[in-house]
């Protein structure tokens, strides 16, 4: 069943969805779920997202090496 939902877009964005859907000859809401079904089942990357802090914070018991806490606070998220 599908439902009816209202939002608000960016002008450009909706500009960009009207086009799309014009050159694909699809309903805008086609392509608004077929990007939301990509959004909710593509790969879960919470876990690279972390911050050192939230990774340690985490770790269970709560006793970390001193080199192991250096380690974590050292890695930079966005290289992971």
């Amino acid at each position: 069943m599908k439902m009816k939902f209202g939002t608000q877009l960016d002008e450009e964005v909706y500009h960009e969805l009207k086009v799309t859907s014009a050159q694909r000859r699809i309903p805008i809401g086609e392509i608004v779920e077929e990007a939301l079904t990509y959004y909710f089942h593509r790969p879960h990357e919470a876990e690279k997202s972390k911050t050192g802090l939230t990774r340690l914070l985490e770790k269970k018991p709560r006793t970390v090496s001193d080199s192991e806490f250096q380690k974590i606070m050292a890695t930079d998220y966005y290289d992971q």
